[in-house]
């Protein structure tokens, strides 16, 4: 039988893909500017994760950020 690994609480056999976007990356996916994803982590309206001198930033904060300021109008 196939032994599934846990790695921070998540077993690989759930299947969830933990790649992160940068700073860069992010700018990009959204068409804003680096500056404007620095000055949203800065403050504390997107979370993110400090790895050395990169920071990294996880599409389920991404996506919990835009729900927060998703705009209904019509």
């Amino acid at each position: 039988s196939r032994v599934a690994r846990t790695t921070l609480g998540v077993t690989e056999s759930q299947g969830i893909d933990r790649r992160f976007f940068t700073e860069r990356t992010l700018a990009t996916y959204l068409a804003v500017s680096d500056r404007t994803i620095r000055n949203w982590i800065r403050c504390g309206d997107l979370s993110s994760y400090k790895l050395g001198a990169a920071r990294r930033i996880d599409p389920a904060d991404v996506e919990h950020f835009l729900a927060l300021r998703r705009d209904d109008r019509e």
